[in-house]
């Protein structure tokens, strides 16, 4: 493995490329950029970093170690949380809770299309970049377990999410998307979602990764 690739494909370099997904949003919080410029200067930039270290360590001995699969694994079982927390909130959102209503808000942002637009672009745009976070938190969770045992995996995936969610409680998330719910049961609702996405998470994590390093199994 050459010097770069070496640096490249380290946990801290790899957490780092794939958390651009909610740099690109945090961002636009605190009108530090738009979505709409980071998506089009250093998003693509990260994502290509990204494939090219998961295409160069794909034939790495130990790749159950490698980031290979914090990155391909990663972003698969994060996809896989991401459809699973997505089922999980369907029915609450036929009910008429607007759980769904941030996404054509992220089409807009990052199309720089007007508030009023609700097209097919937007509202494509806004679920493809809730996908792409997903996956994201799916990277990011690989690249942190250092012991990737069945419990470490599923304790660790559930902990990740409902962490994440809090820190995003944290900022102005909820007043900066105008939210028509109540505080309380968008709490309840949103770390309970994210609980189901973790969990999925490690499910997903703790199925596919004894298959490429052998030792998970023994955990």
């Amino acid at each position: 493995m050459n010097r770069s690739l070496s640096w490249l494909a380290t946990r801290p370099v790899v957490w780092a490329l794939a958390s651009m997904s909610f740099a690109c949003l945090l961002g636009q919080f605190y009108n530090l950029w738009s979505m709409r410029f980071f998506a089009c200067s250093v998003l693509p930039i990260a994502t290509a970093l990204l494939a090219y270290v998961a295409y160069a360590t794909r034939q790495q001995p130990d790749r159950g170690e490698e980031a290979y699969t914090w990155i391909v694994e990663g972003a698969l079982g994060g996809l896989f949380a991401a459809v699973v927390y997505d089922l999980f909130r369907l029915p609450f959102v036929l009910h008429g809770y607007p759980l769904f209503g941030v996404f054509p808000k992220f089409g807009q942002m990052l199309l720089g299309a007007a508030p009023t637009d609700m097209g097919v672009a937007v509202q494509v745009t806004g679920w493809l970049y809730h996908f792409s976070n997903g996956m994201a938190l799916g990277i990011m969770f690989l690249a942190m377990v250092l012991h990737p045992t069945p419990r470490n995996l599923i304790w660790g995936g559930a902990l990740w999410a409902v962490g994440v969610e809090t820190m995003l409680l944290l900022t102005p998330y909820y007043s900066f998307f105008h939210l028509k719910l109540d505080w309380n049961t968008f709490i309840a609702l949103t770390l309970s979602a994210h609980l189901i996405f973790g969990v999925a998470l490690g499910l997903w994590c703790r199925r596919r990764l004894p298959a490429l390093n052998p030792t998970i199994a023994r955990g």
